[in-house]
């Protein structure tokens, strides 16, 4: 793992056993692996691909006791989809517990969700520390910014 993650811990039996109980299937054996040392761990800063030209993060493993009712409040979400981080602006990560693959699903264009992993173990590993300084602005791209009225008098005192 190239990541650190805090505030982990093993998820409960009965919590896995009530998620593979509506889902009608058996979770992955790396998600049951990571659930069992990092269940609802938050992660160091990080990025990983999306496809050729998009990226985003993981804000946070969602911990396996709430993964039933988030998943009930995501629309349109596929009914194979098992939803296990929260993403960068709103989006979500989930394994398809058919195929056992793992997709990105973007709220403002949710179908259809973009595969990034073989598996729930591949995802990990392409989880990278998020390096600021990797972000290049080019003269001219910035062309305004809006900034809090309240957040600038705060920087003014």
């Amino acid at each position: 793992m190239r990541i650190e993650l805090k505030k982990g811990q093993s998820a409960l039996p009965a919590d896995i056993q009530e998620v593979e109980r509506e889902m009608g299937r058996a979770l992955p054996s790396a998600f049951l692996e990571f659930v069992g040392q990092y269940d609802g761990a938050e992660p160091e800063t990080n990025v990983f691909k999306i496809g050729d030209t998009n990226k985003s993060g993981v804000n946070g493993f969602i911990p396996v006791r709430d993964i039933l009712d988030e998943r009930v409040s995501i629309e349109n979400l596929p009914s194979t989809a098992l939803p296990v981080a929260w993403a960068e602006g709103g989006n979500y990560v989930f394994i398809d517990v058919a195929s056992r693959a793992v997709y990105f699903w973007d709220h403002e264009q949710p179908i259809p969700p973009v595969r990034i992993a073989s598996d729930f173990a591949a995802f990990i590993e392409m989880l990278e520390p998020f390096d600021p300084g990797s972000v290049e602005l080019k003269p001219g791209q910035v062309i305004s910014a809006w900034i809090d009225p309240e957040f600038r008098k705060s920087l003014d005192q």
